[in-house]
């Protein structure tokens, strides 16, 4: 990285720095349900930024989206999910709070369509929240389009949550978190009837220009 990419990235993009102002421009947030990790991040992750949300497929990462999708339609948001493998169930996204009513579900062919898709919703404005979840955005495509999607969401203020197996956004995410061990949970014990309770998982910012970097929290998610 050069020094100047190198300055950027610690500065931030566009409109996180304004030359001449006395006081910093405050970040408006937007709750994740999750007051510890609310905590860590000043207020919940940032409007009008790219956050990260990286995870294996058996660590909880949609289950821990549906949470800050839940909280968004709580608030009144109106939110839109871009699922290019048509991975989102319905029954499931209202069973974890989701207001459905609320929610604007977008099925692309594949993951050039999703993130064309996800830039055209972060435009149209309106959107409290725009998770794109896709299993992995190849460099190629990324490349092209990270840029796109930061200026699209710096534009409306709209908070877009990146949900994928691998952090690739670079310096365009201004937040990124990675959960990673997993925990399964039973209740019963003996002589009695043992039920998956639910699982916990580490998750850590990895990446963050605005909160603080490299905590580590437990996230527990209920099964139904």
């Amino acid at each position: 990285m050069s020094s100047a990419a190198a300055l950027l990235d610690r500065l931030g993009r566009p409109g996180d720095v304004r030359l001449g102002a006395i006081h910093p421009e405050a970040i408006p947030r937007l709750a994740t349900g999750l007051p510890s990790l609310d905590m860590v991040l000043g207020g919940g992750i940032p409007r009008g930024r790219i956050t990260e949300l990286a995870g294996s497929r058996s660590a909880g990462r949609t289950g821990l989206a549906a949470t800050v999708a839940a909280s968004a339609t709580r608030a009144g948001e109106t939110i839109a999910w871009v699922d290019p493998e048509d991975a989102l169930d319905p029954a499931a996204a209202a069973a974890a709070g989701i207001a459905l009513a609320r929610l604007l579900w977008v099925r692309p062919r594949g993951v050039p369509d999703a993130l064309r898709a996800a830039e055209i919703l972060l435009g149209a404005g309106g959107f409290g929240l725009v998770l794109l979840d896709t299993d992995s955005v190849s460099a190629d495509s990324g490349a092209r389009a990270w840029p796109r999607l930061a200026r699209a969401a710096e534009r409306t203020r709209s908070a877009l949550l990146v949900v994928a197996r691998w952090r690739t956004a670079g310096t365009f995410a201004a937040v990124g978190l990675e959960l990673g061990a997993r925990r399964v949970r039973w209740t019963g014990g003996p002589g009695r009837l043992v039920l998956l309770e639910g699982v916990e998982a580490s998750l850590t910012v990895a990446r963050s220009r605005l909160g603080r970097l490299g905590q580590s929290l437990v996230v527990r998610q209920a099964c139904a």
